[in-house]
């Protein structure tokens, strides 16, 4: 079973210098029994944290557990899952970084509240705002923190960008709770290419003098 929506965000909030290209945002998944919803992009690899343990790149709380009070499993998921927030070992941003950038990012969203957002940062340093009112709207949804509630937000860089770190918010109250974080790295442009060889032959021809 796939869903697939989408939503053009008028409203995107974008600071600190402009991307490439805007994102591009949709909602959508597929169900896998147990786990809820997982991404249905092909080649992008999951982090499902079933392990329980948080990755080395992450900052946030992994609950191995429901906890409907401050953390509450997305519906459908009976496997470990991650979650920002104020109290019993969460904190607020939760963030994910990686180095290299990527091109796609994706993830399972519980219980959707407006007081949810998640900010992505570009490869220029601009940041990209989405509101859990926004996130909602992609699954056609409320915002109103109904713990039945999930969908599979999916999330572009766009042509000539990329995200190197995506945090997740959920200020002065619980929670913002996800799973079946997914990704795929971006692949370098062109002229980035291009400037590597130049870069490497002029080193090449340096050594080579300097051999002289």
């Amino acid at each position: 079973m796939k869903i697939l929506t989408t939503l053009a965000l008028a409203t995107l909030t974008v600071a600190a210098g402009t991307a490439s290209a805007a994102p591009n945002f949709t909602a959508g998944g597929t169900v896998l029994a147990g786990e809820g919803l997982v991404s249905s992009v092909a080649g992008a690899t999951t982090i499902n944290f079933n392990d329980g343990l948080l990755p080395s790149n992450y900052t946030g709380a992994v609950f191995t557990s429901n906890h409907p009070s401050y953390a509450a499993q997305p519906p459908n998921d009976l496997t470990a899952f991650y979650s920002v927030g104020v109290s019993d070992g969460q904190i607020t941003p939760g963030m994910a970084t990686f180095s290299g950038g990527l091109s796609y990012f994706g993830f399972y969203m519980g219980s959707p509240d407006t007081y949810n957002s998640i900010v992505f940062t570009m490869g220029d340093s601009s940041t990209v705002m989405l509101t859990g009112s926004q996130m909602a709207a992609l699954g056609g949804v409320s915002p109103n923190g109904d713990q039945s509630v999930g969908l599979y937000v999916n999330a572009w860089a766009g042509e000539g960008a990329s995200f190197t770190s995506v945090a997740f918010h959920s200020p002065n109250t619980n929670a913002f709770e996800s799973d079946n974080h997914a990704y795929i790295a971006a692949v370098p442009e062109p002229e980035t290419y291009a400037m590597l060889l130049a870069g490497l032959g002029l080193l090449g021809f340096m050594l080579r003098r300097k051999a002289s």
